[in-house]
């Protein structure tokens, strides 16, 4: 008898928590802690990111907080980061030891949130209230013009470029150019001065940076190092 019971006693607190539902309410969340949260956002293959704080962050959160979704599984090779044509827009916390998180829309209808490897499909899809910078287009005009800083070129000279950072563990950030040219510009963190801030000469491979021609462009001349890629 007390066997049944126990078992009844389980089975109803089973219930209960069916339910009430999936606890992942919490999941995808930015803690009151954290300042600034950096977004990457990756649509028709161009990725872009950015960092907003403030107000912007406190929206940031309230839309967060908002948002309800389960968790879902997805055969291997069909889960929505598969699929072809979606937009993804990626939060990472700067400035604290705490988990990102994407979401990704794959239609009005079909927007999801991935964290720690796991799915969750979203009930109340929008798109996240985040507005991409109005991106100047680095030049390699500019690029001589910035050059001519030396030693004080910093990381804040080039905010208003597009880049997309491809380091791991250390900040690496690609800035497009034009057909023929890029800029890197790497270092340990984005508060001190850069390590490098390099013109390099394309055909670019990530994996092999130093493959390529290139230049230091504080202490060493654009014009003669286009001159003798034209010679």
């Amino acid at each position: 008898m007390k066997k049944q019971l126990l078992l009844l006693l389980t089975l109803s607190f089973l219930l209960v928590l069916a339910a009430c539902g999936p606890s992942d309410s919490n999941v995808a969340s930015i803690m009151d802690s954290v300042t600034e949260v950096e977004i990457t956002h990756i649509l028709s293959g161009t990725e872009s990111q950015w960092t907003v704080d403030g107000d912007k962050l406190e929206t940031l959160k309230n839309w967060i907080s908002g948002l309800h979704y389960s968790m879902v599984q997805f055969e291997d090779g069909n889960s929505p980061g598969d699929a072809d044509g979606g937009e993804v827009y990626s939060f990472s916390m700067t400035d604290i030891d705490h988990p990102g998180f994407s979401y990704v829309i794959n239609g009005p209808d079909r927007c999801y949130l991935l964290m720690d490897g796991n799915w969750y499909s979203v009930s109340n899809p929008s798109n996240p209230p985040v507005a991409e910078p109005q991106w100047e287009k680095l030049t390699i005009e500019l690029v001589k013009e910035l050059a001519k800083k030396g030693d004080a070129l910093s990381w804040s000279d080039f905010e208003p470029y597009r880049y997309t950072d491809i380091g791991s563990g250390l900040h690496i950030y690609f800035y497009e150019i034009d057909e023929n040219y890029c800029l890197v510009i790497g270092g340990g963190d984005t508060q001190t001065a850069p390590l490098y801030i390099r013109l390099v000469l394309k055909p670019y491979d990530h994996e092999f940076l130093d493959d390529k021609a290139y230049i230091e462009i504080r202490t060493q001349n654009v014009d003669d190092f286009i001159n003798s890629q034209n010679n």
